[in-house]
C-alpha cells in the first residue's frame, strides 16, 4: 500500500496493519524488535497485530514463528490480495476522492448523512486528506467538497492515487472500450515513430482517461504557448490526434488540440534507455535551452567518463534533463516522485545520491528548475544514472578457474553462460595459462574459481571471487556484486565532495 494512499485511511489500526504488511511482504522474514524500530510501534502492539493478521489471513497466508523470527508466506496470492483490499472497504475518504474525480460536488452535511457519520467526524477525516494534498499544492474544500488547485496538479494527484497506488475496492479503472478504441486506431496507422516514449500501456490509458473525465467536467489544461506550438508540428502528435474524433464519437467529449498536446507531453516525459534515435530527435525538436548540453557534458565528466564513453551516454542524459525542464515549464509537480521511490533510492544508492546531490547543488542555476521539487529531480537523476551506467557498462572479461567432478564443472559452465554469458566475455583456464602472468593479465577483469588452492598458491593482483565447490545462489550473487561495483565510476580526483 502506497504511503500516499495510507494518508487517506481514517482507521489508525488499519494504517498500522497495512504498514506491517508492506514490510513483511517485502522482507518475508522479520523479527519484532526490528519491525518495532522500522514502524515506530511498540513490540507489544506489534505482537498483538501479528496475532490478528495471522487469524485474518489464515486462508491465504501464513505467519510462522521459529527462533525469534517470523516467516511470512502467501499461500493463495489472489485471495490474499482480495482480503487485504477488503480492509479498505469501509474507508470514507477513498469513496470521497472517487466522487470528486467524477465531478460529484456535495456539501459536508449531505456527505455526512450519506456516510452515516457526524459532520465533525467527516471534517476530521478531511484534515487527514489535506496533509496528503499539500504535497501537490492542492486544497480540499468543504462546501461543496472538492479539490482546488491548478489543473495540472489535480491530474497528477489522480494519476498517482489511482495508477501508481495499490489496488483497492475503490480503485478507478479506464473503461475497456478505451483500449479497444486505441487498438482499432493503431491498426490503421503506421507504427513508425520519430519521438517515441517509454510510457507503459496502463499508464497511457490512465493519462488519457483522466484527461477525458476532467474535460467532460469543463476542467482544462493551459500549456505554455511556445511548447504547444512546437508539439503540434510533430508527426507523432498528429498520429495521436487521430484519437480526437474517436473519443468524441465514443464518449461525447471533445479533446482540444491543447488537451491532446498535454497527453503527448506526458508520453514524451517518459523516455527510453535503449532507443538513442528517438532520444536524439526528441532533444533536437524540443530543446530550447542550449545550456543543457553543457550540463550533460559536465555531469559525465564529473562521473569520470572519457570522451568516447560520453558520446554514447550524452544522448540519454540530454533527453533526461530536457524532460525535467519541460515538466517544470508545464507544472513543477510533474517532477514529483512518490515517497517509496525516494526511500528505495536512498537505501540502495546512498553514495551515488550524495554525489549527484553535490553536483546538482553546484549546477542547479544552469538547469534553473522550481525549488519545490528539486530534490525529486536529484533522486530521479540518481536512479536514471544507475540504470544507464549499468545498461551501457562495457562487457567484462571473466576468467573461470574451475576444478572438481567433470559433470559439476560442466554444470558450473552452463550456469555461468546462463547468468553472465549474455553480458560478459567468459573464458575458461587452459593448461598453458596456469601461471601468475596469465592470471594477472590486464585483459582479465575478474577471476572466478571454486578451487581455494589457486588462491593460496598464486599471488593474485586481480580481483577474484572464491565460490563453493558447487556454487549456490549466494556465490553467483557475490559475482554480480563484484561486477556491479566495477560499473560505479570514481569521482574525479579534483572533486571536493569530501568537504561536505
Amino acid at each position: 500500500m502506497r504511503e500516499l494512499q495510507l494518508q487517506f485511511v481514517s482507521n489508525p489500526v488499519t494504517v498500522r496493519w497495512l504498514r506491517v504488511l508492506n514490510v513483511v511482504e517485502r522482507e518475508q522474514q522479520f523479527n519484532i524488535v526490528d519491525l518495532s524500530k522500522q514502524l515506530n510501534v511498540s513490540q507489544r502492539t506489534l505482537i498483538t497485530d501479528i496475532g490478528y493478521l495471522k487469524q485474518y489471513f489464515e486462508t491465504s497466508a501464513q505467519f510462522t514463528y521459529h527462533k525469534n523470527r517470523y516467516t511470512f508466506v502467501e499461500t493463495d496470492r489472489l485471495h490474499y490480495q482480495e482480503q487485504k483490499q477488503s480492509l479498505l472497504e469501509p474507508e470514507i475518504l477513498f469513496e470521497l476522492i472517487g466522487n470528486i474525480f467524477y465531478g460529484e460536488q456535495e456539501s459536508v452535511a449531505d456527505l455526512a448523512e450519506f456516510f452515516n457519520c457526524s459532520e465533525s467526524t467527516l471534517r476530521r477525516f478531511m484534515t487527514l486528506a489535506q496533509k496528503a494534498l499539500d504535497g501537490y499544492g492542492l486544497t480540499l474544500h468543504s462546501n461543496p467538497v472538492t479539490i482546488t488547485g491548478s489543473e495540472e496538479q489535480i491530474r497528477r494527484f489522480f494519476f498517482d492515487f489511482y495508477y501508481e497506488g495499490a489496488q483497492t475496492p475503490h480503485t478507478l479503472h479506464p473503461p475497456k472500450d478505451l483500449q479497444e478504441l486505441l487498438i482499432d486506431m493503431l491498426q490503421t496507422q503506421s507504427r513508425t515513430y520519430e519521438l517515441g516514449s517509454g510510457c507503459t500501456t496502463a499508464a497511457f490509458y490512465y493519462l488519457l482517461y483522466i484527461t477525458i473525465e476532467r474535460s467532460r467536467q469543463g476542467r482544462h489544461i493551459s500549456l505554455p504557448i511556445s511548447l504547444f506550438l512546437i508539439d503540434r508540428k510533430e508527426k507523432d502528435f498528429q498520429k495521436l490526434m487521430a484519437l480526437q474524433p474517436l473519443i468524441y464519437d465514443r464518449y461525447g467529449v471533445y479533446l482540444s488540440e491543447e488537451e491532446m498536446s498535454w497527453v503527448h507531453y506526458q508520453l514524451l516525459s517518459r523516455r527510453t534507455i535503449d532507443r538513442p534515435e528517438w532520444e536524439k530527435v526528441f532533444f533536437m525538436h524540443f530543446n530550447q535551452w542550449p545550456e543543457i548540453e553543457s550540463l550533460t557534458s559536465d555531469f559525465l565528466k564529473y562521473n569520470g567518463f572519457t570522451e568516447s564513453q560520453q558520446s554514447k551516454l550524452a544522448t540519454f542524459f540530454n533527453a533526461f534533463f530536457l524532460t525535467r525542464k519541460l515538466n517544470d515549464q508545464i507544472s513543477p509537480v510533474l517532477n514529483k516522485l512518490l515517497i517509496e521511490e525516494k526511500q528505495a533510492i536512498k537505501k540502495s544508492y546512498a553514495k551515488e545520491l550524495h554525489q549527484i546531490r553535490y553536483f546538482y547543488e553546484r549546477n542547479k542555476q544552469t538547469l534553473d528548475l522550481s525549488n519545490q521539487y528539486e530534490d525529486d529531480v536529484v533522486f530521479s537523476l540518481t536512479l536514471y544514472s544507475h540504470i544507464l551506467f549499468h545498461y551501457y557498462a562495457p562487457a567484462r572479461s571473466l576468467l573461470f578457474l574451475l576444478e572438481g567432478d567433470a559433470l559439476v564443472v560442466q554444470y558450473i559452465r552452463a550456469q555461468a553462460h546462463q547468468i553472465l554469458g549474455q553480458r560478459h566475455k567468459i573464458r575458461y583456464l587452459k593448461i598453458a595459462e596456469l601461471t601468475e602472468k596469465h592470471l594477472n593479465d590486464d585483459s582479465v577483469d575478474l577471476l572466478i574459481t571454486n578451487y581455494s588452492q589457486y588462491v593460496a598458491e598464486y599471488r593474485l593482483t586481480k580481483d577474484y571471487v572464491l565460490m563453493n565447490q558447487v556454487p549456490d545462489e549466494k556465490d553467483w550473487a557475490r559475482v554480480l556484486t563484484k561486477l556491479n561495483a566495477m560499473v560505479t565510476n570514481p569521482l574525479p580526483p579534483d572533486s571536493s565532495l569530501n568537504k561536505y
